[in-house]
């Protein structure tokens, strides 16, 4: 059997990219030293794809169902290591693509949106949810490679948002069901904003 050939970008960026599964930007590209020029012969080489403004993905590095939302992950942040993605992030999956990204109910997340501390330029298609103060520690978690909101914040962010109620009782009742959350932390991140009892009610409609 023959081993595949590692893409012509050098080691130390095919190591950021096996990282981010397959994919880099190219700042960070540039940060490892390689040029454009480099970038883009391994492009007309097919060892690379270019799939957004300044974001590659190694030709190859297999199926990953949440492409898009990490591709827009990845553009907004370009000058981040994985590592800083998820230890001081700056930046949260959040509301439709969260309840997504946890396989919660029948949600439609075509447009991914996050959560920022902070405004940030984009020609991107995202929703950007600007909260100045960031998030508290235990409102978000590390999944699939993503700082996330939390089920518990994500409901809440859902139901702040006025989602449907039949879609935000089944994304509920998902995550109870799996054991992502009790409802007692649901109860205690709504905090009075709305009724869970309610919410659940709807699941069934």
């Amino acid at each position: 059997m023959r081993r595949r050939r590692r893409p012509p970008i050098g080691a130390r960026l095919a190591a950021v990219a096996e990282s981010q599964h397959g994919y880099f930007t190219r700042a960070q590209a540039a940060h490892e030293g390689v040029s454009d020029m480099v970038l883009q012969r391994a492009v007309e080489s097919g060892a690379i794809e270019r799939l957004d403004h300044g974001v590659y993905r190694i030709v190859g590095a297999g199926y990953d169902p949440h492409r898009q939302l990490r591709v827009a992950w990845l553009r907004l942040t370009p000058d981040l290591s994985a590592r800083e993605r998820t230890l001081r992030p700056h930046l949260w999956v959040s509301h439709r693509s969260a309840a997504a990204l946890y396989d919660l109910g029948v949600t439609i997340a075509d447009v991914p949106e996050f959560i920022s501390d902070r405004r940030l330029q984009s020609r991107a298609k995202v929703r950007i949810h600007l909260r100045s103060g960031g998030l508290n520690r235990e409102e978000w978690t590390v999944h699939d490679g993503f700082a996330v909101t939390t089920p518990a914040r994500t409901i809440v962010d859902l139901a702040s948002d006025h989602m449907d109620g039949g879609h935000l009782g089944r994304i509920a009742a998902d995550a109870l069901a799996r054991g992502l959350v009790t409802e007692t932390e649901v109860e205690r991140a709504l905090d009075g904003r709305a009724d869970l009892a309610a919410i659940l009610e709807l699941a069934s409609r």
